[in-house]
């Protein structure tokens, strides 16, 4: 068999020894050819002698080419492995490399290699045998467990913490390389002359507490837990919490004390100023001239500020147990019946879109008494945007609505004198201009007369004087008709807007006396209600006269003071009814002529010219009887059938 490889057979023989020792063995010429593998080795790698001689760039290896075991080596090994064999061939320097070869399955696996020349009796050498050893595992073992013990020391010395052991009775036995770093002691500081722990670094106004809560540790086998000052290299003290924990054997026996010191300065000081600055809001809220409140996302209340609760008169959990969320009890005992309802609407409303809260409304204060209050409340949210807590603000504006009130009442009062002084102004004005010619006319007319019954009668001049009777009755006319031009109604600005807008316009124009009034306003109609081109501010106008007559008819009513607006579809014409709850209408028949007025402040030309302004529009306006208190003032308007769905 040695004749069959050539020079190389005693290398081959020395394979054929390896590879029954370790399984996997090679021989190379003195060019690196091969010329024996173990069929394991070719089988682990998939390459036969020939595809491992091939030279993959023409070149020989001894060269500096490329050989075919290389296209299987890991390309970061390739150039170094190839390099290293090359140097001992030429040199019979024993060959000793690692390296990552490519195995059949894809996967580099780390091999060490070694091969060793043999030599003639001359000492030249004849060839080369060696092995490859799959020592992986060992490399990602030993990898391992070099970034373990890396991965801990860098653990052990960069942790924000001072770590330390001591022996089972409490003896110190270590110190990290930061204990010292940061405290200046080390381990022989940190021990007492007995044995002891010294425990120089703390503060001296703690150390007693420290040291007892150590030993009883120590002696009943407790985790020890403590906080105290500990001083630091420059000299200064910082809040340290220390831990221990005691290890023990497989019989439960404690055998040393491990323990951990961390910085928790920055955390105290932290507190004491959260602490200072929630009792500072806290006065500050508590001294506000405003009641405060909080609650849940659910709306439960949760707080109350002692303005608040002396306000109301009781706390917050005074109206739980009576079947009811705190949220009921507390807004059915505190807001005003006719109120309730629609702050009842407008909270849950808010806490169901998020959307801030702001309504006025009466309040109960403790002496029973209803005052007007203004509330205010948001949602707080957190980083997510969810709402973690909704905070309100009351401000009591009982004074302000008063006044509010009283300055209403004088504008009122104002502009009824200034109408009255017009209407004054205007009635001399018509009569000074009608009073000539109507004088005029009863002149000739007492003339015409005396010429008719004369003695004989003289028709002539009667006739004369009855013509300047008629030239003055047409001059009466015609101031008459200049009057009268000077209210009519111009059809130039009418549109088709819709109905709903001018409604809820009107309402909003009245929004503030209704609400100082007391007074609540239910709108409901159809929407889309498109009329024949109208006036938008004259209908406008009648909508604010019948709704402040509304008003005006409930001045006298304690409570349940509504006042209702329907919009709705009737054929082809549009009905808007104005339903009041107060006493009702007392002259039915002539609330409608000019002048004529139930109020002790009215001019009574109201309802005269709104019912003018519906009738030029093409519809009608008149009243009736709401049951079961009331008046309902009813007007209608021509439908545009050819817009309407």
């Amino acid at each position: 068999m040695a004749s069959s490889f050539g020079e190389t057979g005693d290398a081959v023989q020395a394979a054929l020894a390896i590879e029954k020792l370790y399984g996997g063995a090679w021989a190379i010429d003195t060019t690196g050819q091969f010329t024996y593998a173990t069929p394991t080795a070719q089988t682990s790698i998939a390459m036969t002698l020939e595809d491992l001689n091939v030279l993959l760039d023409g070149k020989p290896f001894l060269e500096g080419g490329r050989q075919g075991w290389q296209r299987g080596t890991h390309p970061d090994d390739s150039e170094r492995a190839g390099e290293t064999l090359r140097r001992a061939l030429k040199t019979g320097e024993h060959w000793n490399v690692e390296y990552r070869v490519l195995r059949a399955n894809g996967a580099y696996v780390w091999h060490r290699a070694a091969a060793r020349p043999t030599r003639d009796e001359q000492g030249r050498i004849t060839g080369w045998f060696g092995t490859a050893l799959d020592i992986d595992v060992y490399k990602r073992t030993e990898a391992a467990l070099r970034e373990r013990e890396r991965q801990l020391q860098q653990l052990i010395d960069t942790v924000p913490a001072l770590i330390w052991s001591t022996m089972a009775d409490g003896t110190p036995a270590f110190v990290n390389k930061r204990f010292t770093e940061v405290t200046g002691a080390t381990l022989e500081d940190m021990t007492a002359p007995d044995g002891s722990p010294s425990l120089g670094v703390v503060h001296p106004d703690d150390r007693v507490a420290a040291r007892e809560a150590f030993l009883h540790s120590v002696r009943a086998g407790a985790p020890y837990i403590q906080r105290y000052r500990q001083q630091r290299a420059g000299g200064s003290y910082r809040w340290t919490e220390t831990r221990a924990e005691p290890s023990r054997d497989e019989a439960g026996t404690i055998v040393q004390w491990y323990g951990l010191s961390s910085d928790i300065h920055d955390l105290i000081t932290t507190q004491e100023a959260l602490r200072e600055s929630e009792q500072h809001l806290q006065q500050l809220v508590e001294t506000l001239p405003a009641l405060i409140y909080c609650a849940l996302p659910n709306g439960k209340p949760i707080y109350r500020s002692q303005r608040l609760r002396q306000y109301l008169g009781f706390n917050l959990e005074d109206t739980d147990g009576l079947g009811k969320s705190r949220l009921d009890g507390t807004l059915d005992a505190v807001i005003h019946p006719d109120d309730l309802a629609v702050v009842k609407e407008r909270y849950a409303h808010s806490l169901a879109t998020g959307e801030p809260y702001l309504l006025r409304h009466r309040l109960r204060r403790f002496d029973g008494v209803y005052r007007w209050v203004e509330t205010r409340a948001s949602a707080m949210r957190n980083g997510d945007g969810e709402i973690v807590q909704w905070n309100g603000i009351c401000l009591d504006i009982e004074d302000q609505v008063r006044a509010q009130e009283e300055l209403s009442r004088a504008q009122e009062n104002l502009a009824r004198s200034s109408q009255a002084a017009s209407l004054a102004e205007l009635s001399a004005s018509i009569a000074h201009e009608v009073n000539q010619p109507l004088s005029a006319v009863m002149n000739y007319s007492s003339a015409c007369q005396r010429w008719l019954t004369a003695e004989p009668p003289n028709i002539e001049r009667a006739q004369k004087t009855l013509e300047r009777i008629v030239h003055s009755a047409n001059s009466a006319a015609d101031v008459v008709s200049r009057i009268r031009a000077l209210f009519k109604q111009s059809t130039d600005k009418r549109d088709s807007i819709e109905l709903g807008a001018v409604v809820r316009e009107a309402r909003d124009l009245l929004a503030e006396e209704a609400g100082r009034r007391r007074i609540r306003m239910d709108i409901e109609g159809e929407s889309g209600l498109r009329l024949v081109p109208f006036d938008r501010v004259q209908i406008q106008q009648v909508m604010v006269n019948l709704m402040r007559n509304g008003m005006d008819a409930m001045a006298s009513v304690s409570n349940d003071r509504v006042l209702q607006i329907r919009a709705f579809r009737a054929d082809d014409v549009v009905r808007i009814e104005v339903r009041d709850r107060g006493w009702g209408i007392q002259f039915p028949d002539k609330i409608f002529e000019p002048f004529f007025t139930t109020k002790d402040e009215g001019m009574g030309m109201g309802l005269a010219i709104s019912r003018s302004i519906v009738e030029s529009h093409g519809g009608q306006l008149w009243a009736e009887k709401h049951e079961p208190r009331g008046a309902k003032f009813v007007f209608t308007l021509p439908l545009d059938v050819a817009k309407m769905p």
